[in-house]
């Protein structure tokens, strides 16, 4: 299939933005219940954020490198689509150790208050199984197009209103605009569902009925709305790139603080991501202001509209700029709160060149990521995007995009004993540079003497082996291990490292 499907995802928000201002306005094994991920590690317990960091239970800086899953039609599982064991393990073998994991409110709450337990559940043993593989699961609920009665995902039939707008009576129609973009400005609203209760309370209460189902688990964390879009007359507001700043502060920042209320009322630990609007991906800022909750995170999409349809010969250093400006405005909404960043998406109808320079750029910023996606799904159909081609067989050979696979498994750190200073990975000379000290993130002292940060190494980059040039530590993993392994030595407050192919200079 070819990118069109991505292309009236995107159009979603720029159709409806251009509209109203235009008014005026590698093979499997089968593993068993055991195993724990590649790295030997399962996923952290109780993530949490610390500075511009993500810590886990031992005060160790985690660095997230992730794919995304999701089954966007009935009956929402990935599980349903073949997705399993032999997939969680192929991403833990290749160096991932996140999986955004994308629910739906229609398979949450398929009637007014009803919710389908067996449904949630489902998806819970899937965040449980993925864990144990070492990927830690990001609960998502997702949605593209508001809702399948406009021909995308998310929000069930009941809580899909098209109509209602003071003057302008209309049936709900079958496509996304202006159905979709109506139905966004009624929940933005709080407009009443068929039994007179509001959307968003009716969103706030299944979150929590979640919450509550999942809170034993403890190695989760939530992310609260996938891409928020501003309805058919808030949209009026916005441009790029100053963004959406009424939208966001009166009617997008008062729907996350109701959601975290009913979350926090039966979960007050976990690690919660809010997202910007969806605009945000395509280089506007964002004015949502902080949520006042410690444990809460920021999650964003970096996406290049200029290399959806790529020219052959065309350099991609537009979109170097492009991408490189949603990073800054990233750090500076960080700078504004405190929220510590993840890049959740990016990599949808992008060149490898693309998704390579913006890795780059990741690296720079020494940012955590999740590549979208593991396999495609847009609009109920599959897209060519995907790591994987097929779901229903292995993920090895021609299964696979391998081009694109050796770019998302750059050598990279995984667990840092430490705070880190800098790292970067030149894929002309195969050299992997990371420097770090031994001080704390929280800044409450510092990690012992030999304490273990982990780096992930993929053979596929050194054929014949690699060497490890290291100051203030010393390895202590076996000779060229995909997994390398760094212990602090005595007396030492910074340790660098440098990774070349065995046998240079």
């Amino acid at each position: 299939m070819n990118k069109g499907s991505f292309l009236r995802k995107l159009a979603l928000n720029l159709v409806m933005c251009l509209a109203m201002l235009g008014l005026g306005a590698c093979g499997a094994r089968s593993p068993s219940v055991d195993d724990a991920g590649a790295s030997g590690l399962q996923a952290p317990q109780n993530l949490q954020r610390t500075g511009r960091w993500f810590t886990d239970e031992q005060g160790r800086v985690m660095v997230m490198h992730g794919s995304n899953m999701i089954n966007k039609l009935p009956p929402y599982s990935p599980d349903a689509l073949g997705f399993g064991d032999k997939d969680l393990q192929f991403l833990s073998e290749n160096g991932f150790n996140g999986l955004r994991i994308g629910m739906s409110w229609a398979g949450v709450e398929p009637n007014p208050g009803q919710y389908n337990d067996a449904y949630i559940d489902r998806m819970a043993a899937l965040a449980k199984r993925a864990a144990q593989f070492g990927l830690l699961p990001v609960m998502n609920f997702h949605q593209d197009g508001y809702s399948e009665v406009y021909g995308g995902n998310g929000a069930p039939a009941w809580a899909s209103i098209s109509y209602g707008i003071p003057g302008t009576p209309l049936p709900p129609p079958a496509n996304v605009l202006p159905g979709a973009a109506i139905a966004n400005e009624n929940f933005w609203a709080n407009t009443a569902a068929p039994d007179g209760i509001g959307l968003q309370d009716h969103y706030a209460a299944a979150w929590q009925h979640v919450a509550q189902r999942m809170k034993s688990n403890t190695r989760l964390v939530y992310e609260l709305f996938n891409e928020p879009s501003p309805g058919i007359i808030d949209v009026a507001t916005c441009a790029l790139p100053v963004g959406c700043p009424l939208f966001d502060t009166l009617k997008l920042a008062p729907m996350y603080q109701k959601v975290l209320h009913a979350v926090r009322q039966v979960d007050a630990a976990r690690l919660i991501f809010v997202e910007p609007n969806a605009f945000f991906g395509l280089d506007s800022r964002t004015w949502l202001p902080s949520m006042n909750d410690p444990k809460v995170a920021f999650a964003f999409h970096d996406y290049c509209a200029l290399a959806l349809v790529p020219v052959p010969g065309v350099p991609p250093q537009p979109c170097d700029v492009l991408t490189s400006l949603t990073l800054s405005n990233a750090q500076s909404h960080f700078d504004a709160t405190g929220e510590t960043n993840l890049m959740n998406e990016f990599g949808a109808g992008d060149t490898n060149e693309v998704v390579a320079g913006l890795l780059d750029h990741a690296d720079q910023s020494m940012l955590s990521w999740m590549h979208w996606a593991y396999w495609a799904q847009d609009f109920g159909q599959p897209a060519t995007y995907g790591l994987i081609n097929d779901l229903s067989e292995a993920p090895e050979g021609d299964n696979i995009k391998q081009d694109l696979l050796k770019i998302l498994s750059r050598p990279s750190p995984r667990l840092i004993a430490g705070t880190p200073q800098s790292w970067s990975w030149d894929s002309s000379t195969a050299t992997f540079s990371a420097a770090y000290s031994t001080a704390r993130a929280d800044g409450s002292g510092s990690f012992p003497v030999n304490a273990v940060s982990t780096f992930f190494v993929h053979p596929r980059f050194f054929p014949n082996g690699y060497q490890v040039q290291v100051n203030g530590g010393k390895v202590v993993s076996a000779a060229n291990a995909p997994w390398l392994k760094i212990a602090a030595i005595y007396g030492a407050n910074a340790i660098t490292l440098t990774i070349t192919p065995a046998g240079t200079h």
